[in-house]
């Protein structure tokens, strides 16, 4: 009896594993398709994972080899034409950029780094503002599903932090457009108080941000509200002082608007953060514009002040040291300097 069974036990085996071989030369008959894209995709994500190899190496010849290899076989591996189109921006070799930036997104439209990505080169770069303000757009408006685990993932931030750049690298596209349109054309100012309105936006998502208040601050420049410009210029200052643009770009605005004893002090402390490579004629510039508002401070009869005052750039004996070799700012002087070159008319400009 238990030879029978046995028996029997081995022929529904056969017999089981016969019928699962038949559905299975019957699946390779009708859904041929799909195993030939199983099979092109296990190659693809091979080569994706070389040329990852290759990409952190710094290899990128061979990377971009991997890449092409892996999306002839899978071209719907987004993060490989993504990684392909940062590579062809290091060299330099923009318009294969943007297509392979564009084939990652055919695949996955809610791939933000990548668009983000494109929208830069195509204004930066290649100065299709249009274009690039409806990637920067499109980022603004995709919402994707939140998804909070505690201690382990949060993307609010990151979809916060990626509106706020949107908006930011919309605005230098807007103003990218303004100044190709010319300094006083209607057009112009048009595209500069989009510009002013992105930046706006931005701040509402990247909180003390040097760059947007920067930006937000040479923009209203432009479109001669001096008193906007003025506070958001000390603000960008504040956040970080030791910027020359800043500094040089806000001791202009103070000298257009005759607020001249501010403006040689933001000129001296423009002098403070020259760089050595700085072209000599900016150089010259800024030490003769320093000249022009002392002789404007004379002629408004405030001589006394320029005798009284205290020359912002001046160091005294305690304020440096002799170390190997070379003259130092001391650390205390360090610190100091920093405060020296915080912006102290704020309050100035919200009075007016």
């Amino acid at each position: 009896m238990g030879f029978i069974i046995k028996l029997l036990k081995l022929k529904i085996t056969k017999i089981i594993l016969s019928i699962m071989m038949i559905m299975f030369i019957a699946s390779l008959y009708f859904y041929k398709d799909w195993y030939i894209r199983q099979y092109h995709k296990c190659i693809g994500f091979y080569f994706v994972h070389k040329g990852d190899v290759a990409y952190k190496k710094a290899k990128y010849q061979k990377a971009v080899d991997y890449y092409r290899i892996a999306l002839r076989h899978y071209p719907e591996h987004s993060r490989a034409s993504c990684n392909l189109g940062n590579i062809y921006v290091s060299f330099e070799n923009y318009y294969e950029a943007v297509n392979a930036y564009e084939n990652a997104l055919k695949y996955n439209p809610n791939f933000m780094v990548c668009r983000m990505d494109l929208g830069i080169i195509l204004s930066e770069k290649m100065a299709d503002y249009d274009k690039a303000i409806q990637e920067y757009g499109r980022i603004i408006n995709t919402n994707p599903f939140q998804i909070n685990i505690p201690l382990v993932f949060n993307n609010k931030k990151m979809t916060k932090a990626n509106k706020g750049i949107a908006y930011y690298n919309m605005g230098l596209a807007y103003r990218g457009k303004a100044v190709y349109m010319g300094d006083s054309s209607t057009t112009s100012i048009k595209y500069l108080k989009k510009a002013r309105d992105s930046y706006n936006e931005a701040l509402k998502y990247l909180k003390d941000d040097f760059d947007t208040y920067y930006n937000l601050a040479l923009t209203n420049h432009l479109l001669g509200d001096y008193n906007a410009a003025g506070k958001q210029y000390c603000k960008a200052i504040n956040i970080n002082p030791e910027n020359f643009e800043a500094h040089y770009n806000f001791a202009l605005l103070l000298r257009s608007i005759h607020m001249n004893k501010e403006a040689l002090e933001e000129f001296e402390r423009t002098t403070m953060l020259i760089d050595p490579s700085l072209k000599e004629d900016k150089y010259k510039y800024i030490f003769g514009v320093i000249g022009e508002i002392k002789r404007r401070i004379i002629n408004e009869g405030d001589y006394d002040y320029l005798v009284k005052r205290t020359d912002l750039t001046s160091l005294s004996d305690d304020d440096i040291l002799y170390t190997k070799g070379k003259v130092v700012l001391s650390k205390q002087k360090d610190f100091n300097l920093r405060e020296l070159l915080k912006c102290p008319y704020d309050k100035k400009f919200e009075e007016l």
